[in-house]
Parts: structure tokens; C-alpha cells; sequence
């Protein structure tokens, strides 16, 4: 009786586990699942901020990229006439144009879980990033130069700043082209397909 009583208790008690380790795996199967829904939702937020990002970083950036361009069709036409570099830029030029770029895309995608990035994707933003910090520290050498040159009105100082500008258009030029090249590559692609 004693061992019928103590199977009967054993029956029971592996019951009991089995409903519990049954529970259990079925809690983990649904967290599982809700966790891989909410990589996947922050996954696609994070690249349609990214694309957002990308698009009006572009077409920023181009229109800086027309006003540089005119800028230094003026300071070449004007470098041997006796202006100052001051009229030159912001009278006869419009001034000098910083393109005001967003990077906070890619510190949201970098977020991703690790399994969920597309490396592809990373390093054109990461490359997006690099040439924006080099324009803006071409920027800055552009600006430090400009400043306590404004009144002269020499050509060699005209030069100077020609070469100057010429090289910030190169970088801009070059960040437009990877701003293409996403562009045509994550979102026209996406939007013919739809």
C-alpha cells in the first residue's frame, strides 16, 4: 500500500512538473516572440529614420553645394579686380554656406541588436559621418582663414581662399555622391518595388 500511496504521490508530483515545465516553455516561447517583434519594429524604425535622414541630409547638401559653386565662379572671376575678399563672399557671392547635416541615423541604427544590422548599410553610414566631420573640419579651416583675411584684396589671398573653398566642394561633392549612392541602392530600390 505504502508504495501504491507513493506512486500515486510521484504520478502526482511529475504531473505537476510536467504542467509547470510546460508553462514555463510556453511563457519563454511567447517572450521570445514578443522580443524578436520588438528587434524587427526598432529595426525598421531605425533604417526608415536613417533613409529619412539620408534624403534630407541630400538635398541640403545640394543646394550648399550650388552656392559653393557659384561662390567660387565669383571669387575667380573677381580675383585680380581690387575687392575685398568680404565683398567678394558676402556681396557679390551670397556668403559662405554650412550644410546643416543630421547623423543621429546611424547612432540609432548602431542600436540594433548585432544580428539585425546590415553591415553594408553601416559602413556607407559610417563613411556618410567620416566625410561630414572632414568638411566640417575643412569648414573651419576655410573660416579661419577668411576672417582676418576679409579686407585684403590681394589675388594671392583670393587664391588662397579659392583653394580653401575648392577643397571643402571636393568633400561636399563626395558625401553627395555616397548620399547618391544610398539613395539609389535602399530607397529608389525599395519604392520601385512597391
Amino acid at each position: 500500500m505504502k508504495t501504491s500511496s507513493m506512486l500515486k504521490k510521484i504520478k502526482s508530483y511529475l504531473k505537476e512538473l510536467t504542467i509547470i515545465t510546460i508553462g514555463v516553455l510556453i511563457a519563454l516561447v511567447i517572450s521570445n516572440f514578443k522580443e524578436n517583434n520588438e528587434v524587427k519594429k526598432y529595426h525598421r524604425a531605425s533604417i526608415e529614420t536613417v533613409k529619412a535622414e539620408v534624403e534630407s541630409n541630400y538635398a541640403n547638401l545640394k543646394e550648399v553645394i550650388e552656392k559653393h559653386t557659384s561662390l567660387l565662379d565669383t571669387i575667380s572671376k573677381y580675383s585680380a579686380d581690387q575687392i575685398t575678399i568680404s565683398d567678394l563672399i558676402i556681396e557679390k557671392g551670397g556668403g559662405l554656406q554650412i550644410a546643416t547635416l543630421n547623423n543621429s541615423g546611424l547612432e540609432f541604427y548602431r542600436r540594433n541588436q548585432i544580428n539585425s544590422i546590415d553591415f553594408e548599410i553601416m559602413s556607407m553610414l559610417i563613411r556618410m559621418e567620416w566625410t561630414s566631420k572632414l568638411i566640417g573640419t575643412k569648414m573651419e579651416k576655410l573660416i579661419d582663414f577668411v576672417y582676418p583675411n576679409l579686407f585684403a584684396n590681394s589675388k594671392e589671398s583670393k587664391q588662397l581662399v579659392i583653394l580653401y573653398l575648392h577643397n571643402v566642394l571636393n568633400s561636399e561633392i563626395q558625401l553627395m555622391r555616397s548620399y547618391e549612392d544610398f539613395i539609389d541602392k535602399y530607397i529608389k530600390t525599395e519604392n520601385d518595388t512597391k
